[in-house]
C-alpha cells in the first residue's frame, strides 16, 4: 500500500576642401605573387550558378557535406580538408551581405574572399588575389585616377568601404579619411573572421514517453551531419541544451555552436507540471461515501494500488509522493483527482432509501 496525502482543492561632415597641386605617386607594386596562392571559386566548391538560390545552395552544401565529413571517409586524407573548403564556402554564400561583398570583389578583380585564414576586404593584403600587393600614400587621388569629375577607382574604394560619394566627396584629406575607413572595415572583417562560425537552433521532437526515459537518438542537423544525441531522462518541453562546435564553420574553419530545444509531445491521460504528473479517476457515489482502494496508473506502466478514505469530494486530490518524473534530481509526485459518478437513473425505491438514508445522517 503506497502513502496518500490529501491535497486540498485549489548610428563626417565633409573636410574642408584645399588647392590641389599636381597628381603625386600613388601606387608602389610589391610582387607577392609567389606567396599569395590563387583560392578557388566558391560557387565551384559548391558546384553552384553564381545566381543560385539560397535554397539551393543549402540543399547543395547539405549534400556534399554528407558526401564529404571525414567520419565517412575515413581511408582519404584529404576528406578533412575538403569538408572544411565546403564549409568555408558555404559560411560565405549563406550570408547575404558576406555573398553580396563576395561577388563585387569577384567583379572587380578582387580574387577571393580572404583564401584559407578569412578575408581583408577587397584590395587588402589577404585578399587572395595573388596579384601584386599595392600600397597607397597620400596625394591627388581624383586626378590620378578618374580626373576631376567623379567617377573612375575612387569611387570603387567608396562603394566598397563607405564614405562620401558623388560630387560632394571631400579631396586631399579625405583620401586620408578614405584610408581609415579602409583600415576599420579590414578590423572588422578580422574580428568577425576570429569570432568564429554561425550558431545554429534546431528542434527536437519526443514522444512523451521518450522524455520520461531519456536515452540516446539519431537525430540529423542542419549541417546535414548525424549524430546520436543523449537526452536527459525526465526532459521538460522547452528545455535546451548546447552542444559546442556543431554549428557551421566560420571563414577561419572555427565552428559554431548547436543550440537543441526539446519540444515534448502530450500524453493521453497524463498532464505533466513540472516533474509532476497529474491525472483524473472516477469513482462512485457510495465509494466515495464509504472509502475503497482502486489502482492507477503511473507514466512508467506500473499500476499502484491507492487508497480513498471515506467521505472524499469530488475534485479532491490525493498524492503518491515519488511517483512522478524520475530526473538526474530526483522525482516528483503523483496527483490524482477524484471524480465521483452520481447515479442518474434510479428506481422510485432506491431513491426513497436514499433519501431516508439522507434524512438519518442530516445529510439534507
Amino acid at each position: 500500500m503506497n502513502s496518500v496525502t490529501r491535497v486540498e482543492s485549489k548610428r563626417a561632415p565633409p573636410a574642408a576642401s584645399r588647392p590641389q597641386g599636381p597628381a603625386r605617386r600613388l601606387v608602389h607594386p610589391i610582387s607577392t605573387s609567389a606567396a599569395m596562392p590563387q583560392t578557388k571559386d566558391l560557387y565551384d566548391v559548391l558546384g553552384v550558378d553564381e545566381d543560385a538560390s539560397q535554397e539551393e545552395i543549402k540543399k547543395t552544401y547539405r549534400t556534399l557535406a554528407r558526401k564529404h565529413h571525414p567520419d565517412r571517409n575515413p581511408d582519404d586524407p584529404n576528406a578533412e580538408e575538403k569538408f572544411k573548403e565546403i564549409q568555408k564556402a558555404y559560411s560565405i554564400l549563406s550570408d547575404e551581405e558576406k555573398r553580396e561583398q563576395y561577388d563585387a570583389q569577384r567583379r572587380f578583380g578582387g580574387g577571393g574572399f580572404g583564401g584559407p585564414g578569412g578575408g581583408q576586404g577587397a584590395w587588402g593584403r589577404s585578399a587572395g588575389g595573388g596579384g601584386p600587393d599595392v600600397r597607397f600614400e597620400q596625394g591627388n587621388f581624383e586626378e590620378a585616377f578618374g580626373g576631376r569629375g567623379g567617377g573612375g577607382l575612387g569611387d570603387i574604394f567608396e562603394s566598397f568601404f563607405g564614405g562620401t560619394t558623388g560630387r560632394g566627396r571631400t579631396r586631399g584629406r579625405g583620401f586620408d579619411q578614405r584610408q581609415q575607413q579602409q583600415r576599420q572595415q579590414r578590423q572588422r572583417q578580422q574580428r568577425r573572421g576570429q569570432q568564429g562560425g554561425q550558431d545554429v537552433e534546431t528542434t527536437l521532437r519526443l514522444s512523451f514517453r521518450e522524455a520520461l526515459e531519456g536515452g540516446r537518438k539519431q537525430v540529423e542537423l542542419p549541417s546535414g551531419e548525424s549524430i546520436r544525441l543523449k537526452i536527459p531522462k525526465g526532459v521538460r518541453d522547452g528545455f535546451k541544451i548546447r552542444l559546442r562546435g556543431r554549428g557551421h564553420a566560420g571563414p577561419r574553419g572555427q565552428r559554431g555552436d548547436l543550440y537543441v530545444t526539446f519540444k515534448v509531445g502530450d500524453h493521453p491521460r497524463f498532464d505533466r507540471k513540472g516533474d509532476d504528473i497529474h491525472l483524473t479517476e472516477t469513482i462512485g457515489m457510495f465509494d466515495a461515501v464509504f472509502g475503497t482502494e482502486i489502482r492507477v496508473p503511473t507514466p512508467y506502466g506500473q499500476r499502484l494500488k491507492l487508497s480513498v478514505p471515506a467521505g472524499t469530494q469530488p475534485g479532491e486530490k490525493l498524492r503518491l509522493k515519488g511517483k512522478g518524473v524520475r530526473t538526474d534530481d530526483g522525482e516528483g509526485d503523483l496527483y490524482i483527482e477524484i471524480d465521483v459518478d452520481i447515479p442518474e437513473n434510479l428506481s422510485r425505491k432506491q431513491r426513497d432509501l436514499l433519501r431516508e438514508a439522507a434524512d438519518e445522517a442530516n445529510l439534507r
